[in-house]
């Protein structure tokens, strides 16, 4: 992979670099959600871990990798010597797949400030879940790398179900159907600094549930409703 002082992660098309010294280099993608007004991207002011008529839940990815910022780390010259050491995270580039009745509209898209360049990714049919969605660092040259890890919420998004039927609907992270082997990316700098290239490592994807319920009440205001209904026809 070249330099990548001011291009972008995946756009410009590059091939990954090689290994590390010492333990193999390995990324966790970690799910979490958070229950939001529907329409919105305001989270509800007393959440319970369930959607209910009126939520929406965001959807958010966070990323930890190793080796840490700061470990040496070859790949495959050039640009440089192919010795560096590790700057931070350069990107990812994930499919997010929902489980059985996952239907519903996806609105909100947020990358991490420091990894504002990306995409929402490609919808499936039906709101059932996005492929090819990532988030990146742009950096131009003379500026230093992002070095959070883990990285928290790099990229979100709500996600407002089709309806509220009693279920749970399982969200499966996974590698970009676009880029299988080319996911997940450190950024290593390497003389002069700061020069980076970047380097792919493999990752586990995570998941997660969300629970939905129909709103307190529903149902046995259907069953009064229904008892009226017979008793009128009586």
């Amino acid at each position: 992979m070249q330099s990548m002082t001011h291009v972008g992660w995946w756009s410009a098309g590059l091939v990954a670099a090689s290994a590390a010294l010492g333990q193999g280099p390995l990324a966790t993608h970690s799910w979490s959600f958070v229950e939001v007004v529907a329409g919105t991207n305001t989270p509800v002011a007393a959440p319970d871990g369930i959607l209910q008529p009126g939520e929406a839940a965001r959807l958010s990815l966070s990323v930890a990798f190793s080796p840490a910022v700061g470990s040496t780390m070859t790949y495959t010259p050039p640009p440089g010597s192919g010795v560096g050491t590790v700057a931070g995270l350069g990107g990812v580039l994930f499919d997010i797949l929902g489980s059985a009745n996952s239907q519903g509209t996806w609105s909100f898209n947020v990358r991490a400030p420091a990894f504002s360049l990306g995409q929402a990714g490609d919808e499936l049919a039906g709101g059932t879940g996005r492929t090819n969605a990532g988030a990146q660092q742009f950096l131009l040259p003379g500026q230093t790398a992002n070095s959070s890890n883990p990285v928290s919420a790099i990229w979100s998004m709500v996600w407002t179900p089709a309806s509220f039927s009693p279920r749970t609907v399982t969200w499966q992270g996974a590698a970009a159907s676009s880029s299988p082997s080319a996911h997940t990316g450190l950024l290593i700098q390497f003389d002069p600094v700061p020069s980076y290239v970047g380097v792919y490592i493999p990752a586990q994807f995570g998941s997660v549930s969300v629970p939905i319920v129909p709103a307190p009440g529903v149902g046995a205001v259907a069953l009064v409703g229904a008892a009226a209904l017979m008793r009128r026809r009586r």
